[in-house]
């Protein structure tokens, strides 16, 4: 408690001094830990499971005294994990999307024009879903993996970083580190049976301890304090320099043009189309995207927004009656094509300014090839062995189009001269019946409900990701 205090109080004393020399920090990273598991059954030995950990980091470096400096740490990070082992079914993987708060001390060792820093963290992991269930059914056996994770999960990390400069005076950077948890991230357990009642094969219990690489970009204003100096020169005061330099660096010609590379999920829609007793609800579940855009600047803050995606649909079932909870499994993988348009809303031509961007179009998805796939589960009552509920379907597919609408919200953070961090919302709408799956299930000893699932490519989507600018020079006419 009094480490948190310590840092703390040196965050605000140097935020209210405001120095000079202040970081911002972005960086991507990738781990792995291990599991350890607890093997009961001679004949099912369970093999010790992997966790890849991936995070995109911010980070802010607050100056202290003799190359030392104070981090704020916040990360958005995704978890993948596997729900059951290979020797019981297969490979299989899950994740799990947390967040991390943190702060710690840096100190920086002087290497000719680099530099290595050696960082000491601590912070706390925030877990979204608290638990996660998986089954497994045939006619002659039965198996269930379950998994309770911890909400809070406290944490200390080593990092070790070594930084090069750039021709901007900003700092790339690789880095290292060793993250201890102080509570393990989940527990999993995994019942297996060929008849009632079950019998216990093992447990898998995540520590959290893992290594973790990547690489990071750290603005360092040196660039940006001496172009201020220099406006200085010419006797105006430094809040005046610093307002003409980012009216500047604000600019954006109407003829620039944009290359944008987004990462991002969306949540997917599914619809039961026939639900009579209202046992599965409609669910809208994570999918995930990579997209790679251009604006194309047109006239009167309008552009073209062409586009291309990879989009990753899964069908998700929510069972909101009898307390079995959610199940997703992955369909297939679309190629998008978007033609849209964007126009800069509210914007401030003295100030250079801009409010948002308003974007809006129409995709095509198309799905390559033949397939299909197939599903099933069925829930036990634990205590009577009885069955409340199970569910079958099965798709298939070929050569499948997807038109669709869409509209968005989108704003850029201005990087540096060329490169803009961008930030991007979107809802669209399926203009076709889609995929239609045929969907059974019977709750409760009841009589079987036939019904069918739509998958059309309704869907909230939410990105980020970098955008460089090219051709953005400011015209200027010269009357003769």
């Amino acid at each position: 408690m009094r480490y948190y205090l310590f840092i703390i109080s040196i965050v605000i004393s140097q935020i209210l001094t405001a120095q000079s020399g202040n970081t911002f920090t972005i960086s991507l990273s990738s781990g792995v830990g291990m599991t350890k598991n607890t093997t009961i059954a001679e004949n099912k030995p369970l093999d010790n499971l992997s966790n890849i950990h991936t995070a995109l980091n911010f980070g802010y470096g607050i100056k202290l005294p003799k190359n030392l400096s104070c981090d704020l740490n916040f990360s958005i990070e995704n978890m993948s994990y596997f729900p059951y082992p290979k020797n019981l079914g297969g490979w299989n993987t899950g994740s799990n999307l947390g967040s991390e708060l943190g702060a710690g001390l840096r100190y920086k060792i002087p290497i000719k024009n680099n530099a290595l820093s050696i960082g000491l963290n601590g912070g706390v992991r925030l877990t979204g879903f608290s638990n996660y269930s998986y089954q497994i059914s045939s006619e002659f056996s039965y198996s269930n993996t379950y998994y309770l994770f911890k909400k809070v999960n406290p944490f200390m990390k080593l990092q070790l970083s070594y930084e090069f400069p750039l021709k901007n005076k900003d700092l790339l950077g690789i880095d290292l580190s060793y993250r201890q948890s102080f509570h393990p991230i989940y527990s999993m357990g995994h019942q297996y049976s060929g008849d009632f009642p079950f019998f216990f094969v093992g447990t898998y219990t995540y520590s959290g301890n893992s290594m973790h690489i990547g690489l990071h970009y750290t603005w360092t204003k040196n660039k940006k304090n001496a172009e201020i100096a220099s406006f200085m020169l010419d006797s105006v005061d430094r809040k005046a320099a610093k307002k003409i330099m980012a009216t500047k660096n604000r600019f954006q010609s109407s003829k620039a043009i944009l290359i944008q590379l987004h990462q991002g999920g969306f949540m997917n829609q599914s619809k039961i189309m026939n639900n009579p007793d209202k046992v599965f609800k409609n669910f809208s579940g994570p999918s995930s995207s990579i997209r790679l855009n251009a604006t194309v600047g047109w006239k009167n803050n309008w552009s073209f927004q062409p586009g291309i995606s990879l989009d990753s649909y899964w069908l998700w079932l929510h069972d909101q009656k009898y307390g079995t909870g959610y199940s997703g499994t992955n369909l297939f993988n679309l190629f998008t094509v978007d033609l849209g348009m964007k126009r800069r809303m509210l914007s401030f031509p003295k100030s250079n300014r801009y409010l948002c961007n308003l974007n809006g179009g129409i995709s095509f998805s198309y799905l390559n090839g033949s397939g299909g796939g197939s599903g099933s589960s069925t829930s036990f009552d634990p205590n009577t062995g009885q069955v409340i509920l199970s569910y079958n379907y099965s798709y298939q597919y070929n050569n499948k189009i997807f038109p669709l609408a869409y509209v968005g919200v989108s704003k850029d953070l201005r990087l540096s001269k060329h490169f803009l961090f961008t930030i991007a919302y979107r809802h669209q709408f399926g203009l076709s019946r889609g995929m239609v799956i045929p969907f059974d299930y019977t709750a409760a000893n009841q009589s079987p409900v036939y019904t069918k699932i739509r998958v059309n490519g309704n869907a909230n989507c939410l990105s980020v990701g970098l955008t460089y600018r090219f051709n953005n020079k400011r015209i200027i006419v010269i009357d003769l």
